[in-house]
């Protein structure tokens, strides 16, 4: 798969997936989560070959424009043939999103779907194996209190809500997986 048609892609399921994820995202953040991704996606996917994750970090802004960058980014270097295992890829995304947002696993994030599907990799157990340990994370996200974000500040830190960034981590490999398939 080129990264054109990953984020070609993606952008065609966060068309359908954005109310969803506005919906997550309003009972413990701003809810504008899908919103934001989406813009993002559009700009990634019209971009040039090698500027589409910059463009998606330009036209999706804020925090998580930054952090989601961070993955695409390294994905975008992936499968424009770096080289290096797709595990390398995201290991060095999940570590700069832990040293920039100082969050870890448990604190109710994006890193409680990608750091377990980094260790799925790092084990070997290929991108199905990924994709079904960053589920598993997510969704371990519902009884978890937020202690980073805005949905620390929300009754009960967000305790009963699944965390949307989490949930677009699963989003982003599932993409990968699907592909992955179709070679």
């Amino acid at each position: 798969m080129t990264a054109r048609r990953f984020f070609e892609k993606l952008e065609a399921l966060y068309k359908d997936e954005r109310a969803r994820l506005d919906d997550l995202d309003a009972a413990i953040g701003d809810g504008d989560h899908g919103t934001t991704m989406l813009r993002g996606l559009t700009a990634a996917a019209k971009a040039e070959d090698g500027l589409q994750a910059k463009a998606f970090m330009r036209a999706s802004g804020g925090a998580s424009g930054t952090l989601f960058g961070l993955i695409l980014h390294e994905i975008e270097l992936y499968l424009s043939g770096s080289g290096r295992s797709l595990a390398t890829h995201l290991e060095r995304s999940l570590e700069r999103i832990k040293q920039l947002g100082k969050v870890a696993a448990g604190d109710k994030s994006m890193v409680d779907s990608l750091e377990p599907a980094v260790s799925a990799l790092d084990a070997g157990r290929g991108i199905d194996a990924a994709v079904s340990a960053a589920t598993d994370g997510r969704d371990a996200t519902l009884a978890m209190a937020a202690r980073r974000g805005r949905a620390r500040y929300v009754e009960e830190a967000g305790r009963g809500h699944v965390d949307p960034g989490a949930a677009s981590v699963c989003l982003i490999l599932g993409v990968l997986a699907g592909e992955e398939e179709a070679r």
